[in-house]
């Protein structure tokens, strides 16, 4: 999977709401994802809302995309 960065606000609202809802098919939530994972939960929003775009959050946001989306194909 391809990790892009969004030329749009809904296009980063769009992808966060779909991260959500695969996670809430699974009964879990994000915030369960990400303390079961140890990542920071603000720079995770940030991350994955595009509001942070270092390098830090853009490789933060490849992995929570790559970790649920893949395995949700």
């Amino acid at each position: 999977m391809d990790i892009v960065l969004h030329d749009t606000e809904q296009a980063y609202e769009a992808e966060y709401a779909r991260v959500r809802s695969v996670l809430i098919s699974r009964g879990s939530s994000l915030n369960t994802y990400l303390k079961s994972r140890g990542i920071c939960r603000q720079l995770a929003y940030k991350a994955l809302k595009g509001r942070s775009l270092g390098r830090k959050a853009v490789a933060l946001r490849a992995q929570i995309i790559r970790d649920v989306l893949d395995t949700a194909a």
